[in-house]
């Protein structure tokens, strides 16, 4: 996959900013700062440290992932995301409903919208409760083929999916996986998970990982360990 050759390692994983305390994710961007240059601000952390957080990130010289999950009536949506515009955010996520994905495209905000195709949270018995005929990996691809026709820069999707999408949807689009555990951690609430290797080997361009380095004892030598085992997948 020749394209995601072109992604600076440091610009691989994608930190999990997961906290209640702006004070104590700040902390955790200058101490992983130098290592890792792309940082998740999801719902929980800008509700409470807001635009600040996300400025104080940029401001460092590193990436933005803001991962809104964003899914209203299209007009607001568009009303959302247009405030995106001159942030410095490189990633804003919203739901991977074909009006919401259109409505987040039309804001122009100049920042590369991603769809979130089925939570990582969710299984087979989730999507079943949904009236879908079909797995998991069936409903991750329908609806990544209609958001993907219409323009949309990228997929949030499980790891487990990436390489059918490559397969079925090319190259052409960023692919950034959570769930993704080293080998011999916790999977926690996540269901579909998979290690750094297989997900860059599969397709993805972006792992975000968040608990397995956080409380990692190194949480430095856990970096380099994953940035390691990426290198060796891409150079193989």
């Amino acid at each position: 996959m020749q394209r995601t050759q072109k992604i600076p390692l440091d610009e691989r994983i994608i930190f999990a900013l997961d906290f209640a305390d702006p004070g104590e994710a700040l902390a955790h961007v200058e101490r992983l700062d130098g290592r890792i240059r792309f940082f998740k601000v999801g719902l929980q952390l800008f509700l409470a440290g807001g635009w600040p957080v996300v400025d104080h990130i940029v401001k460092r010289g590193n990436k933005v992932m803001l991962d809104l999950k964003l899914y209203d009536i299209p007009a607001t949506v568009r009303l959302a995301v247009a405030r995106f515009a001159d942030r410095g955010i490189s990633f804003a996520t919203v739901h991977g409903y074909t009006p919401v994905v259109e409505a987040a495209l039309a804001a122009d905000s100049g920042v590369k919208i991603l769809a979130v195709t089925v939570l990582t949270s969710m299984g087979n018995e989730e999507v079943s409760e949904l009236n879908f005929q079909g797995t998991v990996e069936d409903l991750v691809v329908t609806r990544a083929k209609k958001v993907l026709a219409i323009g949309c820069d990228g997929l949030v999707c499980s790891a487990r999916e990436a390489a059918r999408l490559r397969r079925e949807c090319g190259l052409d689009f960023a692919m950034v996986t959570p769930g993704i555990r080293p080998a011999d951690t916790k999977t926690d609430d996540q269901k579909r998970v998979a290690t750094p290797g297989r997900a860059i080997r599969d397709g993805a361009d972006h792992l975000v990982i968040g608990r397995p380095i956080r409380d990692a004892e190194d949480p430095a030598v856990t970096i380099t360990a994953i940035q390691q085992e990426i290198s060796a997948v891409l150079h193989s």
